[in-house]
């Protein structure tokens, strides 16, 4: 039986789409699996920079997934959604509240919790690497009420979170790479004394083996959370398909 994914873009850039697409066909084999795509229209934000943008975005994609049954992204014609947004991003929630709802059939993973989850169970020291500032306090204070308070992670583990200072469709570009990798040296892996450093933005994805290789003598694990988040969902699907 043919497992049906579907990665959703929140933001209305066709270039991350385009570039989330790529890194996955590299690194994922499809035989048993077929993977769709969707972008956010262009009523969403061309990127999502912090808490208003994830609202906007929000706005802009729910009723595309959730009202209408022809859509070709309806989400009951999938066996899981990936929301591709390393935030605890708004679309989770509502689209597991609705699964819950509708007794569907679906399960439906973010990036930030499969990322801190699997940090969490190889019990290793992790901070995160985001683009702007604006995500510092954002990303931190997640961690802190969804995972910290109730000792969901052992905080001992949890180091912080670090800015690039760039946009997220900037991310990708070759000539701030040397930048990127100035800041992990310093700030994740120097300062922060990180074992485990997590690509904390879809802007990054395609960037874990080259990062690897720079830092191969730190021995630094950098955590691609597109790759890690399609892994976790995939394992679910499976499990749920076993009990039938």
């Amino acid at each position: 039986m043919e497992t049906r994914i579907l990665v959703v873009n929140p933001n209305s850039s066709k270039s991350m789409t385009v570039s989330l697409r790529e890194t996955i066909e590299k690194t994922f084999s499809m035989e048993s699996c077929k993977i769709s795509y969707f972008t956010g229209p262009e009523t969403s934000p061309p990127q999502i920079d912090g808490q208003e943008t994830s609202i906007k975005s929000m706005e802009a994609c729910l009723p595309l997934l959730i009202d209408d049954q022809e859509s070709v992204y309806y989400f009951q014609k999938f066996n899981g959604i990936l929301i591709a947004c390393f935030s605890d991003h708004p679309l989770v929630a509502k689209i597991k509240d609705r699964a819950a709802k509708e007794k569907a059939d679906v399960s439906i993973v973010g990036l930030l919790d499969s990322s801190i989850n699997y940090c969490n169970l190889v019990g290793k020291k992790f901070s995160i690497i985001t683009s702007n500032k604006e995500w510092i306090p954002i990303l931190n204070n997640s961690l802190e009420s969804k995972f910290l308070t109730g000792n969901t992670v052992n905080k001992n583990l949890w180091k912080g979170t670090v800015s690039t200072d760039l946009q997220v469709l900037d991310l990708h570009s070759p000539e701030n790479f040397q930048q990127i990798a100035e800041i992990i040296h310093r700030e994740n892996i120097r300062k922060l004394d990180s074992d485990i450093v997590i690509l904390g933005c879809a802007g990054f994805s395609g960037l874990q083996n080259k990062l690897a290789k720079t830092f191969q003598r730190d021995g630094t694990l950098f955590l691609d959370t597109i790759e890690i988040g399609l892994q976790i969902l995939i394992t679910m699907i499976r499990f749920v398909n076993s009990q039938k």
